[in-house]
């Protein structure tokens, strides 16, 4: 049975993001105790009924959907918005952006994250859910955390932040984090950055200086 279900879930996460939505994972903060926020981006152009949508968090290399965690989604996601997740212990800057406050922030690191499409809505990993995005590899612990844009360990104690340029969820993680800040589909920043959550695409500031004579 735990084999059957390993190749069900390998099978589901080689679907491409086709299908449902291009909703995705649009930023990830994995910062000091529990600022933790995980962020899913709207832009398909259209508002997205969010019913059937779920995160979902396997740890430390865990393929086992009984020791899952799931957290369900609800309401309308607008175009060109976002919907966030905070840790529901997290400083004012997360807080003050969440859209929900769950489990699915329990993450250090080293555990998988899956954006997916729940066709019967039980909120379980089976053969009725679709991957749309992912963080990490089912089935593999990596010991601390996975390497991201060449940046060692960066789903640890990093934000990430996926850049302008995508418009839609990647399932084979490998092509998604990348090995060089070029061929990465993320932008990894210092530890406890939280400038850019709740809204994306991301847009750097710049201190402009005035002179007057």
């Amino acid at each position: 049975m735990k084999r059957l279900l390993l190749v069900t879930m390998f099978a589901l996460l080689a679907l491409s993001a086709m299908g449902q939505t291009t909703l995705f994972f649009s930023e990830y903060i994995e910062g000091s105790s529990s600022n933790k926020a995980i962020e899913i981006y709207n832009g398909t152009g259209s508002d997205v009924d969010l019913t059937g949508y779920a995160v979902l968090r396997l740890n430390n290399g865990s393929t086992d959907q009984l020791t899952q965690d799931s957290t369900v989604l609800s309401g309308t996601l607008v175009a060109g918005d976002v919907y966030v997740i905070g840790n529901s212990s997290a400083v004012a800057d997360i807080l003050d952006e969440s859209d929900l406050l769950g489990t699915a922030t329990f993450y250090n690191g080293d555990d998988f994250m899956a954006l997916a499409y729940d066709a019967n809505s039980d909120g379980a990993f089976d053969a009725a859910t679709e991957a749309i995005d992912v963080i990490g590899l089912l089935g593999n612990d990596p010991g601390t955390a996975w390497d991201v844009a060449g940046v060692v360990g960066a789903t640890a104690e990093h934000t990430l932040i996926r850049k302008t340029a995508i418009t839609a969820g990647n399932t084979d993680w490998a092509a998604s984090a990348g090995t060089t800040a070029e061929d990465s589909e993320w932008m990894v920043f210092d530890q406890n950055y939280f400038g850019s959550i709740g809204s994306h695409p991301y847009v750097e500031t710049y201190a402009v200086a005035f002179s007057v004579d």
